[in-house]
């Protein structure tokens, strides 16, 4: 127990460039994973702390501004705002409720338990050479082609610099792209009845995630109840998200 504690200290502060580094792949599999989600925990935390100040400063400076009358002199808070409305590809750039439904973090247990199936805790080829730990895919930037790639496909892996920039990915991508629009519109109406959205209520929504479709939703389920992951959600519900 002891080297356990110790190694949890050491993994979550010092990462190799790739991967969780060599010293991480020599422990045997419970070791492997109390440190997978005690990275996975810290990650996405750091995640959610950048959702939140983007979140506070999009509603202060339209609740501000608003109040002027929308007579914009802000030059800087302007381009701030531009940038959120093309990262979170808003609509409109006034539109408090779209940045409402977008700017959120998501169910902690739920990335936790896709980072474990789509990285295998970190050990899989594209975790390892890419720090990609959600399997995300690029078609032109630079990437890994999996050993499997159908000849008439041209899809990558995604590489990424860190496995921190992967964890942001992955929470934008749930943010933003069409594909999880149910997602984020379930998030949202238990965020307007001052519920917390659970992993269990959120994996509902993922059937655009994988080609697996059911298939993968099942075994989400199981590896949350495996490994008790719906503590982590629980630690969320007295997150200021809740109320919107």
């Amino acid at each position: 127990m002891r080297l356990i504690i110790i190694l949890l200290s050491f993994f979550c502060l010092s990462f190799a460039k790739m991967g969780f580094g060599e010293d991480y792949y020599a422990l045997d599999r419970a070791q492997k994973r109390q440190i997978f989600f005690a990275k996975m925990n810290a990650m996405l935390e750091k995640s959610f702390e950048e959702i939140e100040r983007e979140r506070a400063f999009v509603r202060a400076f339209l609740e501000e501004n608003f109040k002027q009358g929308l007579r914009v002199d802000h030059q800087k808070g302007l381009e701030r705002l531009a940038f959120l409305r093309e990262k979170y590809r808003i609509n409109n750039l006034f539109s408090w409720e779209e940045y409402d439904k977008k700017i959120r973090p998501i169910p902690k247990a739920m990335g936790m338990a896709q980072a474990l199936v789509e990285s295998a805790a970190g050990t899989s080829r594209f975790a390892r050479e890419a720090n990609n730990l959600f399997g995300e895919r690029t078609w032109g930037g630079r990437g890994l082609v999996p050993d499997l790639r159908h000849p008439n496909e041209r899809h990558k892996v995604k590489i990424f610099d860190s496995l921190q920039d992967s964890v942001d990915s992955y929470v934008l991508n749930l943010n933003r792209h069409f594909a999880y629009e149910n997602f984020r519109n379930k998030r949202y109406e238990f965020a307007k009845k001052g519920k917390n959205f659970t992993t269990l209520e959120a994996i509902k929504t993922l059937h655009s995630y994988s080609e697996l479709k059911e298939k993968y939703i099942d075994i989400l389920l199981r590896v949350i109840k495996r490994y008790d992951l719906e503590k982590y959600d629980k630690s969320e519900a007295k997150s200021p998200f809740v109320k919107g």
